[in-house]
């Protein structure tokens, strides 16, 4: 067996096993997507439960097991995450970035870039979002969601038409790009939500104007199609606000 490793890692999944321990799933920089048992962590008397909730970056200790499930040996709080878990709208939405790195990652491959981009929407999600707190909210996770198809391999390409370059009128999901009305066919979308996606993509999570809601709503029907047509994956977009 090998031997006991530390890692800087961020708690995705936290669920209850036998009568006192947790099964735990990490995200890491250097190892991917780990899975840990933390003994005794239920137990009144336990100091680690708490620094292990969801949304929670940490300093752990891992020990190897023989399956793939490892062991927590020691962990300390590096960034709480309180402040997502007062607000339910924050948490909601931390939630559904957490879910979409899941369905659309699910090997455990290491990649040091999915670590620091979950890392920065939630700090993100932290920082003063103004008096439309759910429009910004749903405006920083569907610019996640996006990062995270590129980074997948499925950036969608919504500025102009990829053709023409004109203005867009339509998404093809299975091109992975935007058209016009002359040049393609696809999911109607209009030059105001493929501006603001565009603008999603390329700007720092944080960093855009909230869209209006028609807007938002036709960008997570892009991230869904995308990761549907090429992923195999349905997205939920949990805290998004919108059911397009």
């Amino acid at each position: 067996m090998a031997g006991a490793y530390e890692t800087e890692a961020i708690v995705l999944r936290s669920f209850r096993t036998g009568e006192a321990d947790r099964v735990v799933h990490l995200l890491t920089p250097g190892f991917g997507r780990v899975n840990v048992i933390a003994k005794g962590a239920r137990k009144t008397t336990g100091k680690m439960g708490a620094r292990l909730e969801p949304l929670t970056r940490i300093d752990a200790i891992v020990q190897p097991g023989k399956s793939d499930l490892s062991t927590i040996t020691g962990a300390d709080v590096l960034w709480s995450g309180d402040e997502l878990r007062r607000d339910p709208i924050r948490a909601l939405a931390a939630t559904g970035g957490i879910e979409a790195i899941v369905r659309l990652f699910p090997e455990p491959e290491p990649d040091e870039r999915l670590f620091r981009g979950l890392q920065r929407y939630l700090e993100a999600l932290t920082e003063p979002l103004g008096d439309d707190v759910r429009g910004a909210a749903d405006t920083i996770t569907l610019g996640f969601v996006l990062k995270l198809l590129a980074l997948a391999g499925w950036r969608p390409e919504v500025a102009a038409c990829v053709a023409c370059g004109a203005p867009v009128a339509v998404y093809d999901a299975a091109a992975g790009c935007a058209f016009c009305a002359a040049c393609g066919s696809g999911s109607p979308l209009d030059p105001i939500a493929a501006n603001a996606a565009a603008q999603l993509l390329a700007a720092p999570l944080g960093g855009v104007s909230t869209p209006a809601p028609t807007a938002r709503a036709a960008i997570a029907r892009v991230c869904r199609e995308t990761a549907e047509h090429h992923g195999g994956v349905r997205l939920a977009l949990l805290g998004t606000g919108v059911t397009a």
